[in-house]
This record gives structure tokens, C-alpha cells and sequence, in this order.
């Protein structure tokens, strides 16, 4: 079983702010607790904003893009995880920029790829190497048209 693992690129901006709202939402949470007089609801809140900060810090490391056995596309951004059968891929788009046509988007960057397949089908990504994410599904697919 041979797996190859694209970790996806992070935007500068992505990264502050997938790091800085967690120590922003931590550092309430200890206010939270420093306080003192804790009441139920203070406790809930303080479960909600870790939980938040869990969230965003689990998109963040979880990212990429995993092709098992040659055949599947795996896809995981945090709580975004399918599959894909690249033989199913009918073409690759490069995207740059912000704004994204797709609503299914496994991506920390505002430069990637759109990867279209089945017939009506569309996945965002944007793995660091572009270039070799592409060819290596070539090699697998080579019937993948290239935009």
C-alpha cells in the first residue's frame, strides 16, 4: 500500500489567523478562570472557546492531500475529509487569488488548484508543490486535462 502525502500550502494571513484566534480565544478562557466566582455558564463558555480554539488549531495541522494506492485521493482540512478515484479526474484547473468558485474547499491558500471529476464534481486544494501534485496524478491519470 503506497502513500504519498501533499501537505497543502498556508497563506501568511491563513496562518495568523489560525494561530492567533486560538491564543486569542485561550488567553479569554484564562481570564475566564482568573476571575474567579465561576458560575455554570462561565465554565460552558470557557468549554466553548477551547473548543473553538481546538477547532481552528485542527484545520491548520490537519490540511493535506493523501493518494493511497494509486487510485484514491484522499483530502482532509479539519472536519473536510472525503476521497476521490483519480480516474474520476477529468481536469485540473490552477487558480490564483481569493475568491474561489467552489464550495468544497480543502485549502490554506489562496493560490491551488481546482480539481474537477465525475461529472459535475469540484474539490479546491492547494498543496506547497503544485507542480508535483499535478504530474504525480498525470502519472496515475494521464488523461487529465491541464487548464
Amino acid at each position: 500500500m503506497k502513500e504519498q502525502v501533499f501537505y497543502s500550502a498556508v497563506h501568511p494571513l491563513t496562518k495568523v489567523m489560525l494561530i492567533g484566534f486560538p491564543i486569542c480565544l485561550f488567553s479569554l478562557t484564562f481570564f475566564i478562570f482568573w476571575e474567579g466566582n465561576l458560575k455554570p455558564e462561565d465554565l460552558i463558555a470557557a468549554l466553548l472557546i477551547v473548543a473553538a480554539a481546538i477547532f481552528l488549531v485542527w484545520i491548520l495541522v490537519d490540511t493535506k492531500y493523501v493518494i493511497e494506492n494509486e487510485t484514491v485521493l484522499h483530502y482532509n482540512s479539519g472536519p473536510i475529509r472525503g476521497k476521490i478515484d483519480i480516474n474520476s479526474i477529468r481536469k485540473i484547473e490552477y487558480q490564483y487569488g481569493w475568491v474561489t468558485k467552489s464550495f468544497l474547499k480543502a485549502s490554506l491558500d489562496k493560490n491551488g488548484l481546482y480539481i474537477y471529476y465525475n461529472k459535475f464534481d469540484d474539490l479546491y486544494v492547494s498543496p506547497k508543490n503544485k507542480e508535483a501534485f499535478v504530474n504525480y496524478l498525470l502519472t496515475i491519470n494521464p488523461k487529465i486535462e491541464i487548464i
